[in-house]
């Protein structure tokens, strides 16, 4: 007999947000904003004026292949049995997520190859042991105790300013009833995991934050009862070294009311910046903003449009 579900889970589960009319709307997502932080011209040509080309890439195709088999398998742990979710055969699960996003993923790149049948096998390999280790230590980090799996991809969609919504999906979201207090988890693949500089990086991190207030506008939850955690996977591990890292990172980054009212000044001020009052996208001279990191992979670095790219 399943187990009743609080109020508290439904609410979240049984949640479908409405659907943005584009003909009168724009959305926004913390990847808009990140792009617009680090060079607002490139956001200018990606957004409004749509020219940038379609990149697909191998890391994409894992990170959407790797979120969709860990979530099914949550689902199969929380909704169903241990049992039966340690029953689940991953790789076999994992390659075919990682087919089918790939096929996805070509077929809007005019059908044309951006990796190697090796290279593919290499990221499977490693998403196979990410997933084994996950499934060794599955007690650590997903406790059935009095928590429930309230969602997985929880649509959030809030309104910024007229005609503006802010769009995302929250990887996870789990409700335990004995503290009352829900957690939201957001995946994130990495090579090598997130370094000390990249976890003080308040941009970076400002992601969780907005899924935090906004989480608890929508549901109409005390903010004061959400945590929030990023759970970082390595994709490499190297064990050469005195000190051998684990293939998960736990980083609960500061999400007090101070915190997160830096993450919404940097949506606001975005918002001011890029869009009118009739929520229009706002014609004007946005500056080039060339630095290494920004300048590596921008789609427009050998484009005519941009003549200041750092190469």
């Amino acid at each position: 007999m399943a187990k009743k579900l609080p109020k508290e889970v439904k609410v979240v589960q049984e949640y479908k947000a409405r659907k943005v009319d584009y003909s009168v709307e724009k959305n926004i997502s913390f990847s808009q904003i990140l792009l617009y932080d680090s060079c607002q011209y490139k956001w200018y040509l990606t957004y409004p004026k749509k020219l940038a080309p379609y990149t697909p890439s191998i890391h994409t195709v894992f990170g959407t292949a790797l979120h969709e088999t860990a979530q099914e398998w949550l689902d199969v742990l929380y909704n169903q049995s241990v049992k039966a979710a340690t029953e689940m055969d991953l790789s076999e699960l994992l390659l075919d997520r990682m087919k089918k996003t790939y096929k996805k993923e070509r077929y809007n790149n005019a059908h044309q190859d951006f990796t190697t049948p090796e290279q593919l096998q290499e990221f499977h390999t490693d998403g196979v042991q990410i997933l084994n280790y996950l499934k060794k230590k599955r007690a650590i980090y997903f406790s059935t105790k009095n928590t429930y799996l309230a969602g997985i991809e929880v649509p959030i969609l809030q309104e910024v300013k007229p005609g503006v919504l802010f769009k995302g999906f929250i990887d996870l979201v789990f409700y335990n009833s004995f503290t009352n207090k829900y957690l939201i988890i957001d995946i994130k693949t990495s090579t090598r995991g997130w370094s000390d500089y990249e976890k003080k990086d308040e941009t970076k991190i400002a992601q969780i934050l907005l899924y935090k207030e906004y989480f608890a506008q929508q549901f109409n939850t005390d903010v004061d009862n959400i945590d929030v955690e990023y759970f970082i996977v390595r994709r490499k591990i190297f064990e050469g070294g005195e000190f051998v890292p684990k293939r998960v990172q736990e980083f609960k980054p500061a999400s007090g009311k101070v915190k997160r009212k830096k993450a919404m000044e940097k949506v606001n001020s975005f918002v001011a910046d890029a869009f009118d009052d009739n929520g229009n996208y706002l014609e004007r001279e946005y500056p080039k903003q060339p630095s290494k990191s920004s300048c590596m992979f921008c789609p427009f670095k050998n484009n005519p449009l941009c003549n200041v790219a750092i190469k």
